[in-house]
C-alpha cells in the first residue's frame, strides 16, 4: 500500500486541528479571563472609591455643620494615607482651593491638578448636589466630585463646596501582559505534550488500525487474501468496523469458494447448461453442452438455440414454452433436438428467467439433461415389465391387465376362455441340453401357438414365466358355444406343440399339460382366474400330461385341502399334535425282534389325519425334511431306551436322505441320544436310487461303517433293478404289503417266493409287511422261519408310551 504524506495522515489531520482548537480556546479563555479580571478590578475600585467618598462626605458634612474647619485638614490628610489617593482637595464655588488646607499650599501638583479640572463637571456638582465619579483612562485615575456643605447653613444648596478626589487606577494594568512568561511557556509545553499524546493515541488507537483496515480493504478489493491481522479488541466503532471487515473477508472467501464451486459445478456438470439473452441469442454454454451437441463454443455463441432443433418437437410445446417464460415462470418439458452430426437427442429441459436487482428479466438459463438413453431404458423397462424377454409375448402383469379388461367387457350371454399350457419335461430338457437349447424350444412353441390362434380375432397370447403359456379368448362367444370352441382350440394347440421340432439339428418332441376355464366366472378377478387355471393344469400333469382339464370347483377344494394340510402340518411339528407310534416286528415264529417307527397326527380341529394324507403333502415340498428331522431325533431317543437286542427301523424319505447335512445330523442325533447305531435300521425306497446311485451308495457306506443297517422298503414297487442290490450296503429287504396280501394267489405267491429266494442267496433279511392272517403266517413260516413279520396279526401300531407294557407282555 502507498505510504501517505505526513499531512494526509489521519493522526496528523486530527491532532493539528485539535491542538489549534485547544490553543485558540486557551487564548480565548485567557482573554476573557483578563477582561473579567479588569472588569472585576474596576468594579472593586469603583466600589471602594464610592465607599470612601460616602464616609468622607458624611464626615465633611458633619464637620461643616459643626463649623469646625480645622478638622477638614485632618480628614484630608487621612485620605492621603490610602495608596491610590493622589490628590484630595475642597473646591469652592469660585473653583478655588479652600485656603485653610495648608497642605495644599506646599504641594504644587495639587494646584496643577485643580487647574486642569473641568469647570463644567464642577458646575454640575455645584448645581445638582450629586456625586460625580468619572474614570479618565488617559490619566489612569478616577476623578470624584463630591458636593459638601459649606458651613452650618443647611439650605445653602447653591453655595455647595466640592470635594475633589483623584483615585489612581490603571484599567489596562490587568491583561495578557500580566501573565508570567514561565507560566506561559509551561502551559505551551503542556499543550505540546498533550498534542503529542493525542497524536500517539490517535496513531496507535486509530491511525494504525485504520491503516491495517485500509490495507485489508485494498486486498479485499483486489480479490487477494488478507495478509493483515485485524484486531477485534477495539471497544468502539473501530472494533465494529474491524469485525465487519473480517466478516466481509470471510464472507468474500465463502462467496469466492461458493462461486468457484458453482462455476466448477456448472462447467463440470453432466447437464448441458446455456444462457441466452432476451432475444434468444446464446451467451454461455458449458463443456457438457459442447460435448453432447458436438458444436464448438465459437459456433454457438450468438446463435439461437433452435439450431439444435430436430423438427420432431410439437409446435404446441414451443408455444407453451414461450407462454410460460413471458409470464416470468419456469418451464419444464421434453424437447427433441439433434447433435451437430444429426444424431437425435431427447432432452429434458428446464428454462428459468434470470432477474437483475430490480426484478427485471434479463437472461434465460436453460438446463438440459440427455434422456435419450433414459427414454430407451424406460421403454426397455416397460417392455420387461409387460413382456417376456425371450419370447416377446405379454407377461403375467400385462395378461392380468388384459384379463381384467375382458372380464369387465363380459356379459351373461357371452363368455371368454383362458387356456393355460405348461410344457411337460421342460426341466429335464434344460438339465440335459442346457438353457440355451431349452430357450430355442420355447421360441418354437411360442411361434406354433401364435400360428394356432391366428383365426381368433382378439385372442391374446402370453407367457406367464418360463414354459407357462396362456391364451386369452375375449368374451365374445355365446355361452352354449364357448365350451366347444375353446375345447377344440386346446386340442389343436396341444397337437401343434406335440409335433416334432428340430433344434440345432436335433429332433425334439415336447408335450404340454393344459388347463381351461371360462369367464366371467362368479365374482372372480384376473388373479383368481389364472390361479384356478393353474389348478386345472396341475390336474392334467397328475394325469400324465399332454391333455387338457377344465377347471371345476372340486379341483379348488382339493388344492385348498392340500394347502391347509401343508400349513397346519408346519405348525404341528414339535407339538403334541404329532406323536410317535411303533409297530412291533416279530419273527414268523413269534419272537419279537424290533419295532418300526410310525408318525400319527391328531389335528385339534380335523381330528385324526391318516399318514398317507399328510406324508404325501409333506413329500411334495421341503416340509418332509423338517418333519423327518423331528421324527429322527425323537426315534433315536426312543432307541436309547429300547431294551437290547431289539432294533429300531426308521423310514427316511428320499428328499431328506439327499440333504448334504443328513449324515452329519444323524450322527449328531445319535451322540445326543446315546443310542446304539448298530441297532438302527434305516429304511429307504427304491426311488432314492433314481438320480445319483453313486452318491447315495457313498453316503450309505459312510453310515454303515458306524454300524447302521439299511433296508429297501416296498421292494418291487419302484425302480426294480437288481444291479444295485450287490453294490449297496444292504442288510434287509421288505416285501410290500400288496404282495403279502396276495398270498393265496399263485401269481402273487411266486413274487413273494422270488424275493425270499433272492434275499437268501444275497444273505439279506426279509421283512414282510402287512401280515394280518394266520394263512399268511403259515405260508411265510413254510418259506423260512427267519422271516420277520410286521402287521396286525401280531400287533397294531402302538403309542410309544404303551411299548414297555407290550414288550413285557411279549417277553413273558
Amino acid at each position: 500500500m502507498r505510504r501517505l504524506p505526513l499531512w494526509q495522515r489521519l493522526s496528523v489531520q486530527i491532532t493539528v486541528p485539535i491542538l489549534l482548537l485547544i490553543t485558540l480556546s486557551f487564548m480565548s479563555m485567557t482573554y476573557f479571563l483578563s477582561r473579567d479580571q479588569q472588569a472585576d478590578a474596576y468594579a472593586r475600585a469603583e466600589i471602594e472609591l464610592r465607599s470612601m467618598l460616602v464616609v468622607a462626605q458624611g464626615s465633611l458634612n458633619r464637620i461643616m455643620s459643626l463649623d469646625r474647619p480645622d478638622s477638614v485638614a485632618e480628614i484630608l490628610s487621612e485620605m492621603y494615607v490610602h495608596p491610590r489617593i493622589r490628590n484630595a482637595a475642597i473646591i469652592d464655588s469660585d473653583f478655588q482651593l479652600m485656603h485653610y488646607y495648608v497642605v495644599n499650599q506646599i504641594r504644587p501638583e495639587l494646584q496643577k491638578f485643580v487647574g486642569e479640572l473641568s469647570h463644567e463637571a464642577l458646575g454640575r456638582a455645584f448645581q445638582t448636589g450629586m456625586t460625580i465619579i468619572e474614570y479618565h483612562p488617559e490619566h489612569k485615575h478616577f476623578l470624584a466630585l463630591v458636593p459638601i456643605l459649606p458651613g452650618a447653613v443647611l439650605d445653602a444648596g447653591l453655595t455647595r463646596n466640592v470635594l475633589v478626589l483623584e483615585y489612581a487606577y490603571d484599567h489596562e494594568a490587568i491583561g495578557l501582559h500580566t501573565f508570567d512568561v514561565r507560566d506561559n511557556l509551561l502551559i505551551f509545553g503542556l499543550l505540546v505534550g498533550l498534542g503529542f499524546l493525542l497524536w500517539l493515541g490517535l496513531y496507535l488507537g486509530v491511525n494504525r488500525p485504520i491503516r491495517a483496515m485500509v490495507q485489508a480493504s485494498s486486498q479485499l478489493a483486489q480479490r487477494q487474501p488478507i495478509s493483515i491481522t485485524l484486531s477485534k479488541r477495539y471497544y468502539n466503532e473501530l472494533g465494529v468496523l474491524s469485525r465487519a471487515l473480517q466478516k466481509a473477508a470471510k464472507a468474500r472467501d465463502r462467496y469466492e469458494r461458493d462461486l468457484q464451486r458453482l462455476s466448477s459445478a456448472v462447467e463440470q456438470s453432466s447437464d448441458s447448461i446455456l444462457i441466452t439473452d432476451l432475444d434468444g441469442k446464446i451467451e454461455y454454454v458449458n463443456q457438457a453442452f459442447l460435448e453432447s451437441t458436438g458444436y464448438s463454443r465459437v459456433e454457438l455463441i450468438g446463435e439461437n438455440p433452435n439450431v439444435l432443433a430436430s423438427g420432431r418437437t410439437p409446435a404446441a410445446t414451443y408455444e407453451s414454452l414461450w407462454q410460460t417464460l413471458r409470464a416470468g415462470e419456469t418451464w419444464r418439458g421434453e424437447l427433441f433436438n439433434q447433435t451437430r452430426d444429426g444424431t437425435e437427442l431427447r432432452e429434458w429441459v428446464t428454462i428459468s428467467p434470470l432477474r437483475n436487482e430490480h426484478g427485471e428479466i434479463n437472461y434465460y438459463l436453460a438446463t438440459k439433461q440427455n434422456i435419450t438413453e433414459k427414454r430407451a431404458s424406460e421403454e426397455r423397462i416397460h417392455f420387461l415389465a409387460y413382456f417376456d424377454q425371450l419370447t416377446g409375448l405379454a407377461n403375467r402383469a400385462l395378461i392380468k391387465d388384459l384379463l381384467d379388461q375382458f372380464i369387465a367387457e363380459g356379459s351373461k350371454s357371452h363368455q371368454g376362455a383362458i387356456l393355460l399350457f405348461d410344457l411337460d419335461g421342460m426341466q429335464r430338457l434344460n438339465d440335459v441340453r442346457g438353457f440355451e437349447f431349452g430357450d430355442q424350444a420355447l421360441l418354437t412353441v411360442s411361434e406354433r401357438l401364435k400360428r394356432g390362434i391366428d383365426g381368433f380375432h382378439g385372442a391374446q397370447l402370453g407367457n406367464l414365466g418360463g414354459d407357462l403359456f396362456v391364451v386369452l379368448l375375449p368374451p365374445k362367444f355365446p355361452c352354449q358355444e364357448v365350451n366347444r370352441i375353446a375345447g377344440d382350440l386346446a386340442e389343436r394347440l396341444l397337437a401343434s406343440i406335440a409335433e416334432p421340432m428340430s433344434i440345432n439339428d436335433e429332433p425334439v418332441t415336447l408335450t404340454a399339460s393344459a388347463g381351461l376355464i371360462y369367464y366371467p366366472h362368479a365374482q372372480t378377478n384376473a388373479e383368481e382366474l389364472l390361479r384356478y387355471t393353474e389348478t386345472a393344469v396341475f390336474k392334467s400333469k397328475q394325469a400324465g400330461g399332454n391333455r387338457c382339464t377344465a377347471y371345476s370347483a372340486d379341483l379348488s377344494a382339493e388344492i385348498e385341502t392340500h394347502f391347509n394340510i401343508d400349513r397346519d402340518l408346519r405348525a404341528a411339528i414339535g407339538t403334541e399334535q404329532l406323536q410317535l407310534y411303533v409297530q412291533p416286528k416279530h419273527l414268523v415264529t413269534g419272537e419279537m425282534v424290533g419295532v418300526e417307527v410310525l408318525c400319527r397326527w391328531q389335528h385339534p380341529e380335523r381330528g385324526f389325519i391318516p399318514p398317507d394324507v399328510f406324508i404325501a403333502v409333506a413329500e411334495k415340498s421341503s416340509l418332509i425334511v423338517k418333519l423327518g428331522d423331528w421324527i429322527q431325533a425323537e426315534s433315536l431317543r426312543l432307541l436309547a431306551n429300547l431294551p437290547a437286542p431289539l432294533n429300531l427301523a426308521l423310514n427316511i424319505s428320499p428328499r431328506q436322505f439327499r440333504q448334504e447335512e443328513f449324515s452329519t445330523r444323524l450322527q449328531q442325533d445319535l451322540e445326543l441320544s446315546g443310542a446304539d447305531p448298530k441297532r438302527l435300521t434305516i429304511e429307504v425306497t427304491e426311488n432314492l436310487l433314481l438320480d445319483d446311485v453313486h452318491a447315495v451308495s457313498a453316503k450309505m457306506r459312510e453310515l454303515s461303517r458306524r454300524g447302521i443297517e439299511f433296508s429297501i422298503d416296498d421292494f418291487g414297487t419302484g425302480y426294480s433293478s437288481l444291479s444295485y442290490l450287490s453294490d449297496l450296503p444292504l442288510q434287509e429287504l421288505k416285501i410290500d404289503r400288496h404282495f403279502v396280501m396276495g398270498i393265496g394267489n399263485p401269481r402273487q405267491e411266486k413274487i413273494v417266493d422270488m424275493v425270499i429266494s433272492m434275499s437268501e442267496h444275497m444273505n439279506l433279511r426279509v421283512v414282510a409287511e402287512g401280515v394280518e392272517t394266520k394263512e399268511q403266517v403259515d405260508y411265510l413260516l413254510a418259506e423260512s422261519p427267519q422271516i420277520i413279520c410286521q402287521g396286525y396279526y401280531f400287533s397294531k401300531p402302538l403309542p410309544v408310551q404303551n411299548l414297555s407294557d407290550y414288550i413285557h407282555h411279549t417277553m413273558s
